[in-house]
């Protein structure tokens, strides 16, 4: 799959999904203090998380805040009025029952796509982006549930879904997360889970995870599906753009 290397002249609005959890609460600083970032909107399932974890004081549409449920396709419509790209984070939980993680983790991730392409703004759908944290271990027949069980089934359908969608595909497929410090690691990407048996501890920080899917926002990344972990030795990655164009498969023209 290629990638769009040419970073963006122009500041992408942006919406992050799923912004109260781990991950997304990491999405929404980073791109609140990146000056390569347009406006920042975050949709929530409620107004006490959004309060406790984005440092809002209303919490509402005023603030860009706006709270919904992927799983209900109306609710996304208001969100992603001018928005030029989501970041998704959202994940279902392994005690959920399969038909919640079936619609969190695929189904919301077609609403997502659907409202994001048919919403207004002056970007063209085609030109819209969508950068989803996925995980590896997708290659897996069958996971154990604590390798992450059936929900990695319905994340590999997401991500067949968003790269196949007719606007800018970009899918993250991160090792096993940790809460740790960001920018202090270094950082391979890889395919096919390999690195799930190359790496001694396959194990990175999900502050790295947002800086990477941030990056590929600033850049304009298309048709781009990588796993992405950390080493346990080596030098800080400070070159994110070598990283996801690393991350691409070569050209054969």
């Amino acid at each position: 799959m290629l990638a769009l290397l040419a970073t963006s002249t122009t500041a992408m609005n942006v919406l992050i999904t799923g912004a109260t959890g781990r991950l997304g609460e990491l999405l929404y600083a980073q791109a609140k203090a990146d000056p390569a970032i347009g406006a920042v909107k975050a949709f929530v399932t409620n107004v006490t998380k959004a309060k406790q974890y984005l440092n809002c004081t209303k919490c509402d549409a005023s603030e860009g805040i706006f709270v919904g449920n992927v799983t209900d396709r109306a609710s996304l419509d208001a969100a992603m009025a001018g928005v030029d790209a989501v970041l998704v984070a959202v994940g279902a939980s392994p005690g959920d029952s399969a038909d919640q993680q079936k619609a969190v983790e695929f189904a919301g991730v077609e609403n997502t796509v659907a409202a994001l392409y048919a919403a207004p703004g002056p970007t063209p759908p085609v030109a819209r982006q969508v950068v989803l944290c996925s995980s590896m271990g997708t290659t897996q027949p069958d996971p154990s549930p604590q390798e992450g069980g059936s929900i990695l089934f319905w994340k590999l359908n997401a991500e067949a879904h968003v790269l196949a969608a007719d606007l800018k595909g970009v899918v993250v497929k991160p090792c096993g997360l940790s809460m740790g410090a960001g920018g202090e690691k270094a950082l391979v990407a890889g395919r096919d889970d390999a690195l799930l048996t190359e790496l001694k501890v396959p194990v990175m920080p999900r502050a790295d995870v947002a800086r990477v899917m941030l990056r590929a926002v600033v850049r304009g990344d298309a048709k781009l599906r990588f796993d992405l972990c950390a080493k346990l030795v080596g030098p800080p990655t400070t070159d994110v753009d070598g990283l996801l164009e690393a991350a691409a498969y070569p050209r054969s023209d």
